[in-house]
This record gives structure tokens, sequence and C-alpha cells, in this order.
């Protein structure tokens, strides 16, 4: 029998310890006696028993495998690469094994599955779980997403249990929102039930789709490809509805995990640079473009942008990439913004934050110290450079170079005549209460003359005198 076409409510998000899926119920309108075949409620005969409130298999194995599918999705093309493992505990042996490729065409394959046997109580016990994912995942430039996904989830318990081997082909159409205009799932469900010494199996497929939102259910194709002639009614009746919702839950909770790759800047990219240190009262253009995260290609987006400090932003949107925006930096020195970009299109979404600033605050010393004539230009967050001149000639430069806004060390180089000097020290910046700040450095130094070699030490201090013509990057 085919999956009643239940009404279904927009989808809402559960958390899992697997992360956040989509959770399919019927609405309260539903038709109780057509049967809740849509619910999350799935109960496997055997060890695959879910507790309340966590996963079906099927959701389990079909998220699982795609959120590794859209995780290790690089964009560069490379051959399937096998992984297998075998751990044994006790009286159970399980078989790993994962399968990762991705072809020149932007197609990915993932593979994944586990296989356990032990005894448990003296009764023997085998779970099966697996998937395979393979196609176009990131929307194409028609915003068309395609591909398929087929499980399996078997569970035995003393020569009792069930076995659906689940196959779902996943369509879907994004708008240019990044959201799934509609949906369809071509599922086909083969149930193998031992039971009672009796063995059964059913092979049956149907077409399910949906429109915004999960919405408006609407099913065809119903059919049933093969069966044993052992097969009653009751056994249609019992396995059939439940491979089928395995199914669907296999190929939505893939679907979910792609849509979210896809909106979480997994497919596109935002390109622009930041404007950086600019000049106050300035303005710079900043040409931006979306491209595909593949292949390269010019993605058209709506853009959107947030601004987070001063001044402004112009257009606060684009309405298609690419594009131009103009930032228009504050007057005042010392400033800072971020300008965060939202890029929506059939082809994805992405977010970048760009930065802009107009400088620290640059500073000058211009006077005498200890006898000695100071000048010089000052970022005190970059290394700096004061010019010294000495009462009986000559002159010497001093470097500054900080460990951070307040110390770091000197060097000095200069001299005169026939005599050099060399040397160093340490500083420090210091800010008084009136907000002032006042440079503080000592040298120790070595004069060399032809006939002479002395080492003098000195320390000196300087108000820094804020300079508003001038920005410090």
């Amino acid at each position: 029998m085919p999956v009643s076409a239940i009404p279904l409510e927009p989808v809402s998000l559960i958390t899992s310890p697997f992360g956040t899926s989509a959770f399919i119920g019927p609405s309260p309108s539903g038709s109780p006696d057509r049967g809740d075949v849509l619910l999350m409620s799935y109960h496997q005969p055997g060890v695959i028993q879910r507790a309340e409130g966590v996963l079906s298999p099927a959701s389990v194995i079909g998220l699982l495998s795609s959120m590794f599918t859209d995780m290790f999705s690089l964009p560069a093309a490379f051959p399937t690469q096998r992984f297998t493992k075998t751990e044994t505990e006790g009286d159970a042996t399980s078989n790993m094994s994962m399968e990762i490729g991705k072809s020149e065409d932007g197609s990915s394959h993932f593979g994944m599955g586990m296989q356990s046997e032990g005894t448990k109580n003296g009764v023997s016990v085998k779970t099966d779980l697996s998937a395979t994912i393979d196609g176009q995942r990131c929307p194409t430039a028609e915003g068309q997403v395609s591909f398929s996904i087929r499980g399996r989830v078997g569970s035995e318990t003393g020569g009792v249990g069930t076995t659906q081997d689940l196959t779902t082909f996943v369509r879907a159409v994004v708008n240019d929102d990044a959201e799934i205009a509609s949906s369809t799932f071509d599922v086909i469900q083969g149930t193998t039930q031992v039971k009672g010494g009796r063995q059964v199996y059913v092979e049956s497929g149907e077409t399910i789709k949906f429109g915004a939102d999960y919405t408006g259910a609407k099913e065809s194709n119903w059919r049933v490809n093969q069966k044993t002639d052992n097969v009653t009614q009751e056994d249609l009746n019992n396995l059939e509805p439940e491979g089928f919702k395995a199914a669907l839950e296999l190929g939505l909770a893939s679907l979910v995990s792609a849509q979210s790759h896809w909106q979480d800047g997994g497919c596109t990219k935002i390109v622009a640079t930041s404007p950086g240190t600019v000049e106050p009262g300035s303005t710079t253009a900043i040409p931006v473009n979306v491209i595909s995260i593949f292949e390269g290609s010019n993605a058209p987006s709506k853009i959107k942008t947030a601004l987070t400090g001063e001044k402004s932003i112009d257009p606060s949107t684009l309405a298609k990439t690419p594009g131009t925006l103009n930032y228009v930096a504050p007057q005042e020195n010392g400033k800072s913004a971020t300008i965060t970009l939202t890029a929506t299109s059939r082809r994805g979404r992405a977010t970048l934050q760009l930065t802009a600033n107009t400088g620290g605050l640059a500073y000058h010393v211009s006077g005498e110290s200890n006898g000695v004539s100071f000048s010089g230009e000052i970022c005190i967050n970059k290394p700096f450079v004061i010019q010294a001149k000495f009462p009986g000639g000559g002159s010497a430069n001093t470097t500054f170079t900080p460990a951070d806004n307040t110390s770091g060390a000197t060097t000095v180089s200069g001299g005169g005549g026939d005599c050099t000097q060399t040397g160093g020290g340490t500083y420090t910046v210091t800010t008084n209460s009136d907000g002032t700040k006042l440079l503080k450095w000592s040298t120790t130094d070595t004069l060399t003359c032809p006939e002479v070699k002395k080492i003098q030490s000195g320390s000196f201090e300087l108000p820094l005198l804020p300079d508003p013509q001038r920005t410090c990057p």
C-alpha cells in the first residue's frame, strides 16, 4: 500500500546526539484511520530499537552519512578512497567501512557502514547499518539539487529479524532565497523479514512530492516491484508502510543536511577585499562578486549589508552580483567598522565580514630633554624613529620597537665627525590623568672615536603631541 497522503505541518527542527534534523509529523487534521506513516516513530524488531525522542535508524544513517559527505566535500576532485576497520570486543565483532570521492563534474560519493555480530545472553545478535550517497548536493545555476542515497537497516536476534534495503532518489528546486521551493523523493523499499521459521520479502516503490517547507505531500507511481510467493496481505500491511517511511526518512535527513550545507557557505563564496586602513572622511569602493566554491564560476547573488561601527555603507543592498559597495569613513582618527555581507541565491548562501578603520592616533615629539633636542613622528603601535641632535654637534637616530602599546626596546645609531654612537635600551608610554601621554626612554650607548671609547647612559622624556593631520595604519 502507498504512504498515506497525510497533510503535513511545516518542518520543525529537533536536536539529537547527531546534530539537528528535520521532524515530519501529521497535522492535527490528519486522518488517524489512514495511519501515521510519516511520523518518525520507527520501531525496528530485534536489537535496533530507538528510545523515545531519538531519531529512527534510517534518519540517523541518512543524517550522519550526509553530514560527513558535506563536511568532506572538498573543492577539488579526487578519486574514491576506501577505509575499513575491524574491532572485536567480548563476543561481538564489528566491521566498519567508509569511502569518499569527488568527480570532475562536482558530484560527490560517500559511503559508510557498520556490521556487528555476536552473542548476548547466549543468543546470536546481528546488526547492519549502512548508507551510500551519490550526486550533486550543491545547487546548480538553475537551482537544481539531485542525488541518491541508498541505505540498509537490519537486525537479527536469535534468528528473528528484519532488514530494510532502502533507495531514495532526491530532487529539489532551490529558489533565489536559497530555500527549497519543492522536493521530490522517489523511494524504493525492499524489506526482508525472518520470523517463526518463515522468510518473506517485498519490494515496492513510490514517488512523494512536497511543496515549499515540505508541505502539501502528493503521492504517485505506487508499485510492487517484486515479492516472494508466500507474502500475505498482512505482511504487506506490516512491512511496506514501515519500509516506505524509512526510505523517506533517509532521503529527508539527507536533504536537510545538504540544505544546511549550501545555506552555511558550503557551496558559494563571496569575493571582496576589506578596505583596511583608510583616511578619515574618505570613500572606498568595494567590488563584490560571488562564485561557486567548486567550479569557480560566477554565482549571481543578492547582497545584503550590515554595518557595525562608523560611518556608512552604500548601497545597503546589491540586487545582483557582481557589483560595487562604497564605504564612507568617519571624520575622526581611531574609528573602526565591520561590514557583514550576506549573499543569497539559488546556488546557496554565504557570509563574509570586512573590516575598515581610520587608523590609530598619530603623535609627534618636538623638544629638548636632558640637553638633547629631539623630533619625530610616532605611531605607538608600530616601530618609529626619533632624531636626536647633540649640543656639541653630531646626531643619532633612536628606533623604538614596541612590545605593545605601552613599552618596548630602543636602538641607537649615529655620531658626528670621526665618532660613532651605538647602543639602546627600553622605553615606556604612560598616560597622565588628563589623558595626555608621555614618552620615557633610557639608553646605554658606546661612543667610539679614533683615540677614545666611552660608554654613557642617559634618560629622556618628552610629551607625545597628537597629530590630527596623520593616520596610523
